[in-house]
């Protein structure tokens, strides 16, 4: 280390005292002071000062220079230079690596010696492990969270898929019967769901049962509305079964107007139909 006189007239008393971990570094790369602080950071003792000072060079350590940040180091014995976060080994009284190691963030700052700077650089070490072990468990919280969100989602989309399931009765017919309240998503998936099953059987009708809906309002009775124009744009009449009088009144509340679409009170009565479009009729077996 310097010595006392001219140590303090480098950093001032207060330095050594400073609550922020920091080390005086010499031009040429020899520690020439460390404080309380930084001593503490480090766990170095007081007797292993003069040994490391002895055997370091900052120009020489292997953590600095396998991140190639020499360079960086050098300019902040003229400006202030702001290293962001890596991880650093920690060096014995020997200047060999240890293996334990820090997350720092490094502010280096020029010391005026003389009226000058350029000789001396104090280097302002901020241990930021635990922000960062803080900040990886958030993100991986985070992580956590969207797959639970991403599970539950398709867990969701699984149970309504086969809450809205379509039968195929006879060929070129399809049964859906719905159960259960409706919102935006379910339609979407009730639509989609309806169109792939209809192209895929080449289904001249099919039977859209409520029965098992128990409140239609305006979304609803739109969402049912942009089904049936939908299947229609790929060749498939939708007979509409199960119409309650209670949702039948809500209908014409709302001024919802199904002159256009085929329904019928429920499903024996829709299926009759379907199969009569066919040319097709069900006949009762005698015994």
């Amino acid at each position: 280390m310097v010595a006392q006189d001219a140590f303090n007239e480098l950093v001032g008393g207060a330095w050594m005292v400073a609550p922020t971990p920091s080390i005086i570094y010499h031009m040429s790369g020899a520690s020439a002071a460390i404080n309380t602080s930084g001593r503490r950071l480090f766990g170095y003792r007081l007797e292993d000062l003069p040994s490391i000072q002895e055997h370091y060079n900052l120009f020489k350590d292997e953590t600095l220079i396998e991140l190639n940040l020499l360079d960086l180091i050098r300019s902040g014995f003229q400006n202030r230079v702001m290293i962001p976060p890596f991880n650093y080994w920690i060096i014995d009284h020997l200047a060999r690596r240890t293996d334990r190691s820090l997350m720092v963030q490094i502010d280096l700052a020029p010391v005026r010696y003389k009226g000058e700077i350029g000789t001396y650089v104090a280097a302002f070490y901020t241990d930021v492990s635990q922000q960062l072990e803080l900040r990886q468990e958030v993100e991986q919280q985070q992580i956590t969270l969207q797959q639970a969100e991403s599970l539950q989602l398709k867990l969701r989309e699984e149970i309504e898929a086969r809450s809205a399931p379509v039968v195929p009765i006879f060929a070129g017919v399809l049964v859906l019967p719905l159960i259960g309240a409706i919102d935006s998503m379910r339609a979407q998936q009730v639509i989609q769901s309806v169109l792939e099953q209809a192209t895929q059987h080449q289904a001249n009708t099919l039977i859209l049962d409520i029965t098992g809906v128990p409140v239609v309002d305006t979304a609803v009775a739109n969402y049912l509305l942009q089904a049936i124009r939908a299947l229609k744009l790929v060749g498939t009449e939708t007979v509409l079964v199960g119409i309650s009088p209670e949702i039948a009144q809500t209908i014409v509340q709302l001024g919802i107007r199904l002159e256009d679409i085929t329904t019928r009170a429920d499903l024996q009565s829709g299926l009759q139909y379907a199969l009569h479009q066919q040319g097709l009729t069900i006949t009762p077996q005698r015994r």
